[in-house]
């Protein structure tokens, strides 16, 4: 009689306590786990800025995560000639974050587009040799 009030009250505290079973679901598992090389993952890599009235400037962000095992490195970031960069000039270690701030100056613009940000990092591909390009978005619907 003794056992089973004792092997009741382990069974009852370790749930209690959380240490009988945490687990945690495999889609957090996977995404806490760096993967080899160098990876950004993106918050949102195609960002739809909405209607935007000509003339007018809309600022906004990419927020993304270092998910690899190397260090991110930015070399440089760009796009068309309306839209203004800020980037980490910094070392990204793994699992840290990164913004790149955008200004989209619509003054410059005669239609709605999708407009793409090209970041090149100083990181090289294994397979290739060459710089790393990541290739990111954001589109408007331009109005008057």
């Amino acid at each position: 009689m003794k056992f089973r009030h004792f092997v009741a009250l382990f069974i009852f505290f370790s749930f209690a306590s959380g240490t009988f079973a945490q687990t945690k679901p495999a889609a957090k598992i996977a995404a806490a786990t760096p993967k080899p090389g160098v990876h950004m993952t993106f918050e949102n890599e195609h960002i739809d800025i909405g209607k935007v009235k000509r003339g007018e400037i809309k600022k906004f962000d990419f927020t993304f995560t270092n998910t690899g095992t190397d260090i991110i490195e930015i070399d440089i970031a760009s796009g068309c000639d309306c839209t203004t960069l800020d980037y980490p000039k910094n070392k990204i270690l793994p699992g840290k974050k990164g913004v790149i701030h955008v200004s989209f100056d619509s003054g410059k613009k005669e239609e709605s587009e999708t407009i793409d940000v090209d970041i090149y990092l100083k990181n090289l591909s294994p397979k290739t040799g060459q710089r790393i390009l990541k290739i990111i978005d954001y589109k408007y619907e331009l109005t008057k």
